[in-house]
């Protein structure tokens, strides 16, 4: 299902390709490919030429401590229908800006109860709602798992 998307048809829960701009050591901006989940709201994703997303990563070692974090497995019917190639963690403690022009396809989309625990990530990591002090969380049963 890797296809271009028109700009204006993202929605949020969409999962994109994404090259995501960095920094090397040495000051070149470069770019590297990487999936990320929408998180923009739709009405802001129809109009702005910026979407907010947040990446995924394989890298699921620490994310089972982590309020923060949400785990899909690919093998799963949520990580079949974002289009998961790996098992995967949506780390909602990377927020990024990024603009349209730098998303590459759209390769799936997150169902609502997924989507749903991602807000509840993201409230966490921001403390919208009511502060976290450090060490607060610690010792939680960590991030949502599907699958």
């Amino acid at each position: 299902m890797n296809t271009p998307t028109k700009p204006s048809a993202y929605r949020k829960g969409d999962v994109v390709l994404v090259s995501f701009p960095y920094t090397t050591d040495d000051g070149q901006t470069q770019t590297k490919r990487r999936p990320a989940v929408l998180i923009s709201n739709n009405y802001n994703n129809a109009r702005l030429d910026d979407v907010l997303l947040v990446p995924l990563t394989s890298n699921i070692t620490r994310a089972a401590r982590e309020p923060t974090q949400v785990v899909v497995k690919m093998d799963t019917p949520e990580g079949k229908q974002g289009g998961l190639r790996l098992d995967s963690v949506i780390d909602c403690t990377v927020i990024a800006t990024i603009p349209k022009t730098l998303l590459v396809s759209k390769i799936g989309s997150f169902p609502q109860e997924v989507m749903e625990r991602v807000d509840q990530c993201l409230m966490i990591a921001m403390a919208i709602g009511r502060p976290i002090d450090e060490g607060e969380i610690g010792g939680t049963a960590g991030g949502a798992a599907f699958g």
